[in-house]
């Protein structure tokens, strides 16, 4: 009997956010003039993995994008976020239009995220829009950054570091300070959309205090 013959297995990319991840993380690279090697060793992941990321066959993870982060010394969201196609910049204001973003969360497909840098003050606060159909928790944390997110559309479940986890639809929110460890996942496929801020801790202490 014949054996049949295996399957060849696929050398597409795994989605667009993933190309879009994978030519970051090339570009930040090569602006820092480190080879793949160099810069393996810097983050902490084998080369074999780096290649696989920055052609988009391989995901980092919230975890992985968090350590480049800080191995690159810039934010996580700064990372991960796609720029605006459209955005003013003015001493002390940055105002960012919608119109090149979509929500991908009817009809993504399993597993996808995306993310969308909003406005932000250069050292301090700074908004993105995060949405994805991922199901799997990843726990991250801001080491030095408090963290504000809004839930617009959907349905996610929050898991903080002592165990306990809060589901949370459209409308709700929550806010985390700096250093606690959290993760979060969409409930279904149907997925979630949610606006996070992040800002320095520092910068709120250093605020005096209202009188009057």
């Amino acid at each position: 009997m014949a054996r049949r013959a295996a399957s060849p297995k696929s050398t597409a990319p795994l989605d667009d956010e993933a190309v879009f991840m994978g030519e970051r993380l090339r570009a930040l690279r090569t602006a820092r003039g480190l080879t793949m090697v160099q810069f393996a060793e810097l983050i902490g992941m084998s080369q074999p993995f780096v290649s696989l990321v920055e052609r988009g066959h391989a995901r980092l993870s919230l975890t992985s994008m968090a350590r480049v982060a800080a191995a690159l010394g810039i934010r996580s969201a700064a990372l991960l976020a796609r720029e605006p196609v459209h955005r003013e910049v003015r001493e002390g204001a940055d105002v960012v239009r919608a119109g090149h973003r979509i929500s991908p969360v009817p009809g993504a497909a399993p597993g996808s995220r995306m993310t969308w840098q909003l406005a932000q003050l250069p050292g301090g606060l700074l908004g993105t829009e995060f949405a994805s159909t991922d199901v799997e928790p990843e726990f991250t944390v801001h080491a030095d950054e408090d963290e504000f997110v809004y839930v617009l559309d959907g349905e996610l479940e929050l898991e903080l570091d002592d165990g306990t986890a809060q589901r949370l639809t459209c409308g709700d929110s929550f806010a985390l300070a700096a250093g606690r460890s959290h993760s979060w996942r969409a409930v279904d496929q149907r997925g979630y959309r949610v606006l996070a801020v992040v800002t320095p801790a520092l910068a709120l202490a250093e605020v005096p205090p209202r009188i009057g």
